[in-house]
């Protein structure tokens, strides 16, 4: 491999960086980059079998295995599954037999006793996830994260407390990071690569990425396999049979795309069906599930006057877990009832802020940057580079 000045430079600073004693103080060392720069090239020179790969998210990390890079969820390179405690359900079951035998009876107690025994049945059948203290993180030389943006404080300490050295690659191009997120991001790099590596240089998404970031707008026509085209009348279901993601910029177009894909694909009913694709919409790491992840739906079932019992998978684990229904119907959910049940959407159209962290091959970009302002460029810079392979824009005309 023939280095660039600034990526020699980079290379050195990691050497040094590696070699000095490891305290709190010099345990992360952040490589930024641009799309194209060889952020995750450099990180490979470093890569030796005591080195371990991680992503935030299980599509970034699939990337990566793409690539060659043996990479993980952070979640599941850190985190392991501890039952739930049984305890408050032996309790309740014992003050549900005592009250049962007590007169006059209290049926409007023994109801709201039979509620909360069923919900703790139901609990009780979810993972509950805790730090693993003897994760391989624990003896690993080198710990490489990409897509370091999504990392939020409870993690970034987390993965800090095995005491090992950790290499962060983020791109400064990009949206800021959603509100959990910014713990390896809220201090500048030690290194930023800005020249785009020169075997990457004529890949249509870097190209259109590039002239994004650089300010020359994009113009109709076909880049490789990639195009730049004028929005039209939607067609979701073409779109969604030919690209692997669907980003747009507003909720509105997402639901409105979202539904239309759901008319394309003869679903029925309001909630998810076998084989849908589902987002999470918020993060809840008892339950290993993280704002923005995308799972395929195995099963939902209705439970009367309450939440969906949802079992979903993301081909690395499945979870059975409480939805809230209001999502589904386009409906918020309140603050005060957030924590009741977790929150998926559908997933075939997403928001790029929804996106972030993640990739996928094909990508088709609704451009909706405008609505962005000051941010109108990083927004569709953060949509371009969510394509590992190939993307399609609709612009406006």
């Amino acid at each position: 491999m023939q280095w660039s000045p600034q990526q020699v430079d980079a290379l050195e600073a990691i050497a040094l960086w590696r070699a000095a004693p490891s305290d709190t103080a010099n345990q992360v060392f952040r490589l930024f980059g641009y799309a194209g720069t060889g952020k995750s090239t450099l990180a490979v020179e470093f890569s030796s079998p005591s080195t371990i790969f991680a992503a935030f998210t299980g599509k970034a990390a699939h990337v990566l295995r793409r690539k060659g890079i043996p990479a993980r969820t952070i979640h599941s390179l850190i985190y392991h599954p501890r039952d739930r405690s049984r305890v408050r359900l032996a309790e309740l079951r014992a003050e549900h037999e005592a009250v049962s035998k007590t007169e006059p009876l209290d049926e409007a107690t023994i109801f709201m006793l039979e509620h909360e025994i069923k919900k703790e049945e139901r609990n009780i059948k979810q993972p509950h996830f805790v730090l693993n203290v003897d994760s391989e993180v624990r003896t690993c030389e080198l710990l490489v994260i990409d897509e370091v943006s999504m990392v939020g404080m409870e993690m970034g300490e987390d993965l800090l407390s095995f005491g090992r050295k950790v290499l962060v690659l983020g791109d400064p191009g990009q949206l800021p990071p959603v509100a959990s997120g910014g713990f390896f991001t809220n201090a500048p790099p030690d290194r930023l690569l800005t020249e785009v590596h020169r075997q990457v240089a004529q890949s249509p998404v870097i190209l259109l990425a590039s002239d994004v970031r650089e300010g020359r707008g994009l113009s109709p026509g076909r880049y490789g396999n990639s195009r730049v085209l004028l929005r039209g009348d939607l067609a979701p279901g073409v779109i969604y049979d030919n690209h692997d993601q669907i980003l747009c910029g507003r909720n509105e177009t997402r639901r409105t795309i979202n539904r239309r894909v759901r008319e394309h694909l003869a679903c029925t009913s309001p909630y998810p069906e076998p084989g849908e694709r589902v987002v999470c919409l918020r993060n809840n790491n008892d339950n290993g599930l993280l704002n923005g992840g995308t799972w395929t739906v195995d099963s939902c079932e209705e439970l009367t006057g309450g939440p969906l019992l949802l079992k979903v998978t993301d081909g690395d684990q499945t979870i059975e877990t409480l939805a809230h229904r209001g999502p589904f119907l386009g409906q918020e959910v309140s603050f005060f009832e957030a924590r009741d049940a977790d929150s998926f959407d559908f997933g075939y159209a997403l928001t790029v802020h929804k996106s972030q962290g993640s990739q996928w091959p094909s990508v088709y970009v609704v451009d909706e940057s405008a609505a962005f302002r000051g941010d109108a460029a990083r927004w569709l810079y953060t949509a371009v580079t969510r394509a590992a392979d190939r993307v399609t824009i609709a612009v406006s005309k």
